[in-house]
């Protein structure tokens, strides 16, 4: 349609804007996620103990958010009391669940294979969304998917095979960590309708934390095994992978699809392989460049085709 069609249909420019946006948001949202594994790795390469990693970073990124909304808008506060289940539900889901499922994973098995079986959760998301919102699963996200599946395996690649491990609970909890993130962004749609995104993202903060804590009181007490460095590292955690990564992501959900956000947002193993060759010398091979194109070009695939096709 040329621009001077489009006159006559403001409702259609703006539409077709929205979801240029959604797009862009959701792409940026996979970046700032992205740099979790520099600074997780900084972290624990300073002596930071993962647990109070997962759980500081959302208490401080709750705690950041919930001030900034006293300073701007208190009324975002304000809840339904009987929604209080699914926000509950939706913050413990969404990031206790997922912060420990990734975390278990990795203590049981390669990072090769919890990142591979965790990025399955774009799969997850579509057949919930068709199952959930009936988001139709047309054939061009389905390549997209598949592209972006395959870029995934080929960058989790730790030499020119995959490198799966068999360890059953390493895959349990990669499919935990995975599940939980499709479940996020699924709920998420269902919250957006009646709540706006930073009221969203701060009450799934407050519950996650909230059940993360009562955890790690119940493993380690009080102790908190931290230094100034520690603390600036998880401070840059709860900001820009968690705040600013999840806050994007979901308030991109307002404008596309979740099928669509999920595959998008995807392009996360991408730049962290870039990343990590900057920032900590890891040097990629041939099988994880491939991967990191396929990823993108599943990405941008779906990302410019039309939402009605």
């Amino acid at each position: 349609m040329s621009r001077a069609s489009l006159r006559g249909y403001p409702d259609l420019r703006s539409f077709a804007r929205g979801q240029t946006l959604g797009y862009a948001l959701a792409a940026l949202a996979g970046c700032l996620l992205s740099t979790l594994g520099v600074l997780g790795k900084t972290a624990y390469a300073l002596g930071a103990d993962p647990l109070s990693v997962v759980t500081l970073r959302a208490t401080i990124a709750g705690m950041i958010l919930g001030i900034a909304l006293v300073a701007s808008k208190p009324s975002l506060f304000r809840l339904r009391s009987g929604d209080l289940p699914l926000l509950a539900l939706y913050g413990f889901v969404g990031v206790a669940l997922n912060y420990l499922g990734y975390f278990y994973a990795l203590k049981f098995t390669t990072v090769a294979t919890a990142i591979t079986v965790l990025y399955t959760y774009p799969a997850m998301v579509v057949v919930l969304a068709f199952l959930v919102y009936r988001e139709p699963i047309v054939r061009l996200k389905t390549v997209a998917l598949l592209l972006c599946f395959l870029g995934v395996v080929l960058v989790a690649s730790e030499s020119s095979s995959v490198g799966l491990t068999s360890d059953a609970r390493g895959l349990m909890f990669s499919l935990l960590a995975g599940a939980s993130t499709a479940v996020y962004i699924i709920a998420g749609k269902r919250v957006l309708i009646k709540y706006d995104a930073r009221t969203a993202v701060f009450y799934s903060f407050l519950f996650g934390s909230l059940a993360l804590n009562v955890l790690r009181y119940v493993e380690v007490g009080l102790r908190l095994n931290t230094n100034v460095e520690i603390m600036i590292v998880i401070v840059a955690i709860a900001v820009v992978p968690t705040l600013l990564g999840y806050g994007i992501l979901t308030y991109s959900l307002r404008l596309i699809e979740a099928g669509r956000a999920a595959i998008t947002s995807s392009i996360e193993p991408a730049i962290s392989i870039y990343l990590a060759y900057l920032f900590l010398h890891e040097t990629p091979n041939l099988a994880q460049l491939a991967g990191s194109v396929l990823v993108i070009i599943g990405a941008l695939l779906i990302g410019f085709s039309k939402a009605s096709e």
